[in-house]
């Protein structure tokens, strides 16, 4: 029945169970556990890489464990500790992780999209500046449906990660386009941790320099600063 349900590993430890000398000394729970605990286990993790891998992280070795004030930098550690149950992604917050350059933010946030692929969230670790880029250029086709479609896509994953956020300034559609993204991701109660050097009062003139963006950026710092602060300081 194992194999036929595709659990070769929980089929394997059975064949093994029974044919020891010790099966008589399971209790029924603990028989139950030695044959499904391998599969459960193997399923995780082969779920953990497909998430890792779909997620498109790129520092793979970052760790969760190892966002504790120390030496080299200071965190606010109880918000930290806070987010380490990822309440905020079942309470459909967003974080914002704020920092000089080479304070740890992209660590940090690297650390969360590894911990949210152990924890199967569907999550996509993006460049800002590559993610406007590839929303800009599918605009400016003749394809329109293939913009939306890929607008929508990013919209629904459940956990986006941008990194370097109103890192560069963009024009009128490319702001558009940010409005867009950031206000369904909101009507579709998704969650976004995003880094920046920038505090969101600064925004205005970092993201665009446009007069008719000024509405957008206002939607946009509204939206995307409704939730957790994180602040890392470099020591």
């Amino acid at each position: 029945m194992l194999d036929d349900l595709n659990l070769p590993v929980a089929a394997l430890r059975w064949k093994e169970i029974v044919e020891a000398p010790e099966l008589a000394d399971f209790t029924p729970y603990q028989l139950f556990r030695e044959v499904l605990e391998p599969q459960y286990l193997e399923t995780m993790n082969n779920r953990y890489k497909t998430n890792l891998r779909l997620s498109r992280l790129i520092d793979k070795g970052a760790l969760t464990e190892n966002l504790i004030t120390s030496n080299k930098r200071r965190y606010n550690d109880s918000v930290v500790q806070q987010l380490l149950s990822f309440r905020f992604a079942e309470e459909r917050l967003n974080v914002g992780v704020y920092g000089i350059t080479e304070a740890g933010k992209s660590y940090f946030m690297s650390a969360f999209c590894n911990e949210a692929c152990h924890r199967n969230y569907r999550c996509m670790y993006v460049d800002y500046c590559d993610l406007l880029d590839e929303l800009l250029v599918l605009s400016h086709r003749d394809d329109l449906d293939k913009y939306r479609k890929k607008l929508k896509y990013y919209a629904r994953i459940q956990i986006l990660f941008i990194d370097d956020f109103a890192i560069s300034r963009y024009s009128e559609d490319g702001i558009k386009i940010l409005y867009h993204l950031i206000k369904t991701r909101t009507d579709l109660k998704t969650s976004t941790m995003f880094t920046s050097q920038y505090a969101p009062s600064e925004w205005g003139k970092y993201l665009s320099d446009e007069e008719n963006c000024y509405g957008k950026l206002d939607g946009i710092r509204r939206r995307l600063t409704t939730g957790y602060t994180v602040h890392i300081e470099k020591l």
